[in-house]
């Protein structure tokens, strides 16, 4: 892959979070999984668990992960369990319903080591509600106990439900569980605002209930409406292999919505002949017939005005009851959308040209032309020629060049793939003879090469290796915001093909080109024009090998 201005790897560090025993229901021949925030173990090599008051350290294997929810679940083989769990008073048989109390139960007589039902809450807190956080902070190495109140009740920038608590949340807290004043986990703990005082958000219950859920459906095993847990665990993270992703945050496929407070605008749009007092316009759809991951069937269009979400109204202003015990409260409408699963159908009531439709629109997730996240709809793919390195933008790239203080490429965050379309950008130019003239040239969109428009980088592979024609490479490319404008990249072929070599040796880069980039079709001439298994992983090294072999030469 290719890592920020330089290249390589990071280096390897350590780190801890917490995390808490989740059984899978009443079959007790299914493993013991341990539920933790995604950030925790995300890109780690090996993970490594031990019992809050127990010596035993197992190793753990990423089964689920979802980075758009920060949530991972971990597996603990039976054979581990069993030494995981060494002086823990409690038949393992029953484990699924049972919970290690993490402080002393006056009952117990001062032996923590007692079991406790532990379940997850279906509901929400209220404001001001006592919250307890357990957990392995900074500061020691045991477990630490903090006390707050629910101070909020929000939505992310993915419109996701979160909740604010003041209780301390540090690193190492991420992933522990959060009580309620009846002892349920109402949520786990995941971040906190930098640079405020106090202010911790912790993923809800519902969230962490729909993620379970979509790990047992997509596992082809019964799904429970409540899970049980077993204490809280120190997470030791050192490993990942394997992990399957969960689906992503779903959405409705619109491009915004519009607040109806203007008089003048709900009166253009009909809502006032009907005496209707809520809803929002919808702005525009991202419905595209060529891209798989919208909706089918049923779906909204621009100048609709979106009523209710599964019978709940939507004020004018955006925002629906928190509930209906909690009419007071309100929150932004995208959270009726994010909380349901992935693959579900909620019922939309519209107006549409002042006619009211009811809709039955299937649920699926985002697919943004910058992908977001690493490993999960960021691939971090590359290519070289002549020194210039090509790269699909994502946010993962603008957050580790920064790059976004001097070029913003944030009018595309929003925008929404049509099927495999991806943006290319010039991310550097890797100083050679060969380049003279361009040094320095960094950040900007690829138009075309030598005519070719590629919408994605296996395209443009495919361009240079098979339909280059003439002496010259030309790469047309342009500055955000200045779609006119062309920047323009002149290399003689042959140059481009005798520094390659020179180029790859100096800046230490094994290939010209990611093996991700390369496309299905295109691997599977060079393996049949080259049956050698050791020449065919040298036909990849360089463009040139590469053309040799498909006989461009």
């Amino acid at each position: 892959r290719w890592t920020g201005e330089e290249g390589g790897q990071k280096p390897q560090r350590e780190s801890s979070g917490t995390g808490f025993l989740i059984s899978w229901g009443e079959d007790t021949q299914q493993p013991i999984r341990i539920i933790t925030n995604a950030h925790v173990v995300r890109n780690a090599t090996t993970v490594r668990a031990r019992a809050s008051f127990g010596p035993h350290v197992v190793s753990c294997q990423v089964e689920w992960l979802s980075l758009p929810l920060d949530l991972a679940l971990l597996r603990i083989t039976q054979g581990d369990w069993n030494d995981f769990c060494k002086g823990w008073s409690f038949d393992f048989a029953n484990a699924a319903a049972a919970v290690m109390k993490s402080v002393t139960d006056p009952a117990s007589n001062g032996n923590n080591n007692v079991t406790k039902l532990l379940t997850l809450s279906t509901g929400l807190p209220k404001l001001d509600e006592n919250v307890t956080c357990v957990g392995f902070p900074q500061g020691g190495t045991q477990i630490s106990v903090t006390r707050g109140v629910v101070s909020r009740i929000d939505v992310d920038s993915q419109y996701v439900l979160r909740i604010q608590i003041d209780a301390a949340i540090n690193p190492g807290n991420s992933g522990g569980p959060v009580f309620d004043e009846q002892g349920q986990v109402v949520g786990i703990a995941s971040s906190h605002l930098r640079g405020a005082g106090n202010i911790g958000y912790i993923i809800p219950s519902k969230i962490v209930s729909n993620f379970l859920q979509m790990c047992k459906d997509n596992n082809e095993v019964k799904v429970e409406d409540r899970f049980s847990g077993l204490g809280a665990l120190v997470v030791q993270e050192e490993s990942i292999e394997d992990s399957k992703h969960v689906p992503g945050i779903p959405n409705l496929a619109i491009l915004g919505s519009q607040t109806l407070e203007s008089k003048a605008l709900r009166h253009n749009l009909g809502l006032d002949e009907l005496d209707i007092l809520g809803g929002v316009r919808i702005v525009g759809s991202l419905n595209n017939n060529n891209n798989d991951s919208f909706h089918t069937g049923d779906r909204l269009d621009g100048d609709d005005v979106l009523l209710s979400i599964n019978g709940i109204p939507i004020g004018m202003d955006g925002t629906i009851q928190l509930s209906e015990t909690r009419p007071d409260e309100r929150i932004n409408f995208r959270s009726l959308v994010t909380c349901q699963r992935v693959g579900s159908k909620v019922t939309l009531d519209v107006l549409r040209k002042k006619e009211r439709k009811e809709l039955s629109v299937s649920l699926n997730m985002s697919r943004f032309l910058v992908p977001q996240y690493d490993d999960f709809d960021a691939i971090p793919l590359y290519v070289v020629v002549g020194g210039c390195v090509f790269t699909p933008l994502s946010l993962p790239l603008v957050s580790e060049k920064k790059s976004n203080k001097s070029t913003s490429f944030s009018r595309y965050y929003r925008d929404q793939r049509s099927g495999n379309e991806q943006m290319i950008v010039l991310s550097k130019v890797l100083n050679d003879e060969v380049n003279v003239g361009y040094h320095g040239w960094k950040n900007l969109v690829l138009k075309s090469v030598n005519g070719f428009e590629p919408k994605n980088i296996q395209e443009l592979v495919d361009v240079i290796v098979r339909k280059m024609e003439g002496e010259m490479m030309n790469f047309r490319c342009t500055v955000v915001g200045e779609q006119d404008a062309d920047y323009v990249i002149c290399m003689s072929e042959q140059e481009v093909i005798h520094s390659e070599n020179r180029v790859l040796q100096r800046h230490m880069i094994a290939s010209w080109c990611s093996m991700e980039a390369i496309s299905k079709e295109l691997r599977d001439e060079v393996e049949k024009n080259e049956p050698s298994e050791t020449k065919r992983r040298n036909a990849y090294h360089t463009m040139k090998d590469m053309r040799h072999v498909l006989e461009r030469v």
